[in-house]
This record gives structure tokens, C-alpha cells and sequence, in this order.
């Protein structure tokens, strides 16, 4: 059977691994602790922190992923920007249009 204390007892449940928080003097359930990691250790401090540590790391993956979905699209605006400069010079100078101010 779980941990007891002398005012309430700690029962985790064998299916959900979560831990029930049961008031000794009416058997009333007071909190469920749902487990933070699928494969927990038992510890919630433990779990916690792992949780923690696995979201940091999806974090830094999601930012690297964007980090090189930006650098191709810089890569392609520059690649079109070049080939747009290329066949303007091909063009030759361009000249200002002729406004009807200047025609007088």
C-alpha cells in the first residue's frame, strides 16, 4: 500500500500510475496526482525536471528547424534578386518615363 501520513494516505493506482490523496478521517479523496512522464520514476521531482528538460530540448529542435527554413528562404530571395539584377543589365539603362510636364 502507499506512503501515510498522519492525516492522509497515498495510494497509486497500478493502471494510471497516478497517486491518490485520501483524508484518513472520512476516506474522502482529497487530489489526484496524475504522473508527469509516461515512464515515470517514481520521484515527481525527478519527473518534473526530466519533463522540463525534454521540453527545453524540443524547443532548441523547433528553433534550429526554423532557423534553417529561414536561412532557404534568404537563399532563394537572394538567388532571385540576382537573377532579376542579371537581366536588367541585360536591358540595358533604364530611362525616366516621358511625363506631359516635360513635353512643353
Amino acid at each position: 500500500m502507499g506512503a501515510m501520513t498522519d492525516e492522509f494516505f497515498e495510494v497509486p493506482c497500478p493502471e494510471c500510475k497516478s497517486v491518490l490523496i485520501i483524508r484518513r478521517r472520512d476516506g474522502k479523496l482529497m487530489e489526484t496526482r496524475k504522473p508527469l512522464l509516461e515512464e515515470t520514476t517514481g520521484d515527481r521531482f525527478e519527473d518534473a525536471y526530466e519533463r522540463v528538460r525534454r521540453a527545453g530540448n524540443e524547443i532548441e529542435r523547433k528553433v534550429a528547424e526554423a532557423r534553417e527554413r529561414e536561412k532557404g528562404k534568404m537563399d532563394r530571395l537572394n538567388a532571385l534578386f540576382n537573377d532579376s539584377l542579371e537581366k536588367a543589365k541585360k536591358k540595358g539603362p533604364v530611362q525616366k518615363p516621358k511625363r506631359e510636364v516635360d513635353l512643353d
